[in-house]
């Protein structure tokens, strides 16, 4: 070989094409598994027998006659909720059960549409509607004899509109022992209708059915603390309950408490909320309340609805707003007369959903 073709250093042999580079031995201690420690862990305790409920706590093992006292004044809802608790409280409540479907069956007989085309012959001389009332009545009366304090109040609704006064306060004075806000007062109304009225009576089932939520017993609490009558004269109280009686959706309440606010009586005097709770009565057809709307729309200018509003307080038997109806009357052209007369005939009073 001679020098020329000689290379030194000897060139390094080239890789052959897609050759993988070698893989370095693994290090005997990167991949050391870990030993577990051989640490007691804490075992969770053993499963134990719950001791058994104490026997106050079984449903069964109330009296039969403490669970119907307790669910006398309620709903037919709320005995079918709890009639469904456990066997003894099913048959305990089967009378209620049963009274609440009696007297869901008057109130139908009584409200249906077969009472209401009843009611439209006894206009046309039928005595059928009375039938249809006298069937109601009969189911209130036997759903009362099974406890029902809701078929006792309208038993002796009806009892009071056919002017059996006596028995229908003995109604009411049923429902009202057992608790019912209803019951408790209307029972107050007929002592403070009584001859001679039994005021301090009437309060005192005034306030259990006011503090139960009932909103005409609210009303008239505040009626009897705002006069005096029963009770010694507080104009503040008498503010408190008008106001939760209007905000349950008393109408006669909204215009008590509008003029509490408009002179300051038992609250702070706010204008505001005067005018808000007076056009609040009159959208619900109180009669004052259109009358005074009247008035002020009046004094604003607006004599087509001020002349509405007055022309919907005669109708109601206001009979202050009849001769200021007839003075904006001659002031107004035919034109504005009609229009407002006849949303006088559109005019649907404002639906409320008051408490019971």
């Amino acid at each position: 070989m001679d020098a020329a073709s000689q290379t030194w250093p000897p060139p390094a042999p080239s890789p052959p094409p897609f050759s993988s580079r070698p893989r370095a031995s693994p290090s005997p201690h990167r991949h050391r598994r870990r030993r577990h420690s051989k640490k007691h862990r804490p075992q969770p305790p053993p499963l134990t027998a719950q001791p058994p409920p104490p026997p106050g706590a079984d449903f069964s093992a109330l009296p039969p006659e403490l669970v119907h006292r307790a669910l006398v004044a309620s709903c037919a809802s709320d005995v079918a909720a709890a009639s469904r608790a456990c066997r003894a409280w099913r048959d305990a409540l089967r009378p209620l059960r049963e009274a609440a479907a009696m007297h869901a069956y008057g109130r139908r007989v009584k409200h249906g549409p077969v009472a209401g085309a009843a009611a439209a012959a006894s206009r046309g001389g039928g005595g059928r509607h009375e039938a249809e009332r006298q069937r109601a009545l009969g189911l209130f009366r036997r759903a009362a004899r099974l406890g029902s304090a809701a078929a006792m109040v309208n038993a002796g609704l009806m009892c009071w509109e056919e002017g059996r006064r006596e028995e229908a306060v003995e109604y009411y004075r049923g429902a009202a022992e057992l608790g019912h806000a209803v019951g408790m007062c209307n029972l107050g109304v007929s002592y403070l209708e009584a001859d001679p009225p039994k005021a301090e009576e009437a309060i005192r089932w005034f306030y259990p059915s006011a503090s139960a939520g009932n909103a005409r017993a609210q009303y008239n609490l505040g009626l009897c603390l705002q006069n005096g009558k029963g009770i010694k004269r507080n104009q503040k109280e008498a503010a408190k309950w008008y106001l939760r009686a209007a905000e349950g959706g008393n109408v006669r309440a909204m215009y008590n408490i509008s003029l509490c606010y408009s002179y300051g009586e038992g609250l702070a005097q706010d204008p505001v909320r005067a005018k808000r709770w007076l056009q609040l009565a009159a959208d619900c057809g109180h009669k004052k309340a259109l009358y005074e709307c009247g008035i002020k729309l009046c004094a604003s200018g607006d004599k087509v609805k001020s002349l509405t509003y007055l022309e919907l307080a005669t109708r109601r038997g206001e009979t202050a707003a009849a001769h200021m109806r007839d003075v904006i009357l001659e002031s107004l052209s035919a034109a504005n007369v009609q229009r407002a007369l006849s949303d006088a005939d559109k005019w649907k009073p404002r639906a409320l959903h008051p408490r019971r």
